[in-house]
């Protein structure tokens, strides 16, 4: 198998296969723990070239716009201290804007962490764990999000449905230009 695309939940990955019924996809649950259990035991089951991380993110700089697909070439956990706070460095394969990101456990946890930085940021809840696996199991990682939401949204003015549309499209347009 050459890519497996790894989603947190069904929603998120609904648009995409729907779009590309082909493509092989797992959902992996929703934050650290769950995510890196489900990536460990699919990567080791299905034996991918690379996985590609997707799904929803929360912007935490004004630069990146609700329905915009990006890619993520760095991801860190924000909560731990530093000197434990490994980064993990994903190579681009899309021509979709670069960003970094934070992994949380909560919305906004990055926000004291963010600097003036070349990159504009983002925070999501699956990305270093999935990173760290995929790099323990010398499997290629890419991680690709949709922006949902600003990290001070409320939950209700999260524009989930838009996003998965964004990054199902998206998607198929990348597989296509493959």
């Amino acid at each position: 198998m050459p890519t497996l695309y790894l989603f947190p939940t069904r929603a998120e990955a609904a648009a995409f296969e729907r779009l590309c019924p082909k493509a092989a996809v797992g959902i992996i649950g929703v934050g650290m723990a769950e995510a890196a259990a489900s990536a460990a035991r699919l990567i080791v089951e299905l034996r991918p070239r690379r996985v590609v991380l997707c799904g929803i993110a929360g912007a935490c700089d004004e630069c990146l716009g609700v329905g915009e697909v990006v890619e993520v070439v760095s991801d860190s956990v924000a909560e731990l201290p530093a000197r434990f706070a490994l980064k993990y460095p994903s190579a681009p394969i899309t021509r979709l804007p670069k960003v970094r990101s934070f992994s949380v456990s909560r919305t906004g946890a990055s926000l004291p962490l963010l600097k003036d930085d070349a990159l504009p940021s983002v925070e999501q809840m699956e990305g270093a764990a999935v990173a760290a696996v995929a790099k323990q199991l010398g499997v290629d990682f890419h991680h690709i999000r949709a922006i949902s939401n600003r990290v001070s949204d409320a939950r209700s003015a999260w524009r989930i449905a838009e996003a998965v549309e964004a990054l199902g499209e998206a998607l198929k347009a990348e597989i296509e230009n493959e």
